[in-house]
């Protein structure tokens, strides 16, 4: 029985090769050949990955070749044109030609970022063509058109229109007449308001009717101020006009108390009691002046009551017939306007040196 093991561990021993068996080195053998193999193929993997990658850098090159080949084409039909357009065969020429194209291109774009259109553009230019065949300057055109934008301004006023333009025009004459000497006296008309006219007062006192009221209140204070930029002026006299019939018996004048009061609007115009047609024509300018004071277009001009009484005709004559008749004509508020008399005219005017005899 020993015998049998023994021979049977012999043999064993005999199918063993380093101590493995042929099994063994068979899985062995197997897999070294798989190790093999992975390392072939990724070897092989790098090269195709180096080889698509080279393939790609080979397609992106062809395509820039197309087209640059492309592009040379078109400059080739680029320069025919340009060369047809331009009536140009020098080579030279027509490079300064094609350059000059790109620099209007860059000009024309330069113009349309600024926000100015090609359209107002060559409208501009038609303008300027235009100014130049009529002989007038466009620089001085420009300098013209900021004079008048200036004037506008000057006369204008906060939340009233711009000024019309033959107001403008009419400013600019005067003070081109008066630079030139040759202006004389350009009045502004004078605004006459009569009974006859229906603008009416109370009997003998200085009441305004409703309607005149109205009148100047909204009305006058344009036509006003429609002279005064006209005409250039800025004092406004309010003449009070009566006729020839005494104002007939009544208590004292108080006048000299309450007209300025009536002018601030403290009292009422009924308060006021004139004795005389003088005091009756002062009372019923200063009730003219109250309204138009109430108006602020006239805020910067100096309104001034005055009194011209039965005195004056409406022919502007005086009136010394002594007729005391019922004459509406005559029962009128008269608006003058004037400039002001600046500080240095006045003080030119000197009083003259009296011989001493005389003066004692």
């Amino acid at each position: 029985m020993d015998g049998r093991i023994l021979q049977q561990r012999s043999s064993y021993r005999q199918g063993l090769v380093l101590g493995l068996t042929m099994a063994e080195i068979m899985i062995l053998l197997v897999f070294c050949l798989l190790i093999g193999m992975a390392t072939f193929l990724k070897r092989e993997e790098g090269r195709r990955v180096v080889a698509e990658q080279e393939l790609q850098h080979a397609q992106r090159d062809n395509a820039q070749a197309r087209q640059v080949l492309a592009e040379l084409r078109q400059d080739a039909a680029l320069g025919e044109k340009l060369q047809n357009l331009s009536g140009l065969s020098d080579i030279k020429a027509i490079d300064k030609y094609w350059r000059e194209l790109v620099d209007s291109r860059t000009v024309v774009k330069e113009i349309e970022q600024s926000g100015v259109s090609v359209k107002e553009l060559q409208e501009g230019i038609a303008t300027v063509t235009q100014l130049r065949a009529n002989s007038i300057n466009a620089d001085k055109a420009i300098r013209d058109s900021d004079t008048v934008a200036a004037i506008n301004r000057a006369m204008a006023k906060p939340g009233q229109p711009p000024v019309s333009t033959q107001a403008i025009l009419d400013a600019i004459a005067r003070g081109q007449a008066i630079a030139s000497g040759t202006s004389g006296h350009q009045w502004p008309p004078i605004i006459r308001m009569s009974e006859a006219d229906g603008y009416f007062f109370k009997t003998r006192s200085a009441e305004l009717s409703t309607a005149f009221h109205d009148t100047l209140l909204n009305k006058t204070p344009l036509e006003i101020l429609d002279y005064i930029q006209k005409y250039d002026v800025d004092v406004i006299e309010v003449v009070g006009h009566t006729d020839e019939r005494p104002i007939g018996m009544r208590q004292l004048s108080n006048l000299d108390r309450d007209l300025p009061s009536v002018l601030k609007s403290n009292s009422s115009v009924a308060s006021l009691t004139p004795a005389d047609n003088a005091g009756l024509g002062l009372a019923r300018a200063v009730a003219v002046v109250s309204v138009l004071r109430q108006n602020p277009l006239l805020d910067r001009y100096k309104i001034i009551p005055l009194s011209g009484a039965q005195l004056v005709n409406t022919d502007e004559t005086l009136a010394l017939g002594g007729s005391p008749e019922d004459v509406q004509q005559r029962r009128r508020i008269e608006i003058r306007l004037r400039k002001s008399v600046s500080s240095d005219t006045t003080s030119a005017v000197r009083a003259p040196v009296l011989p001493l005899d005389i003066m004692r």
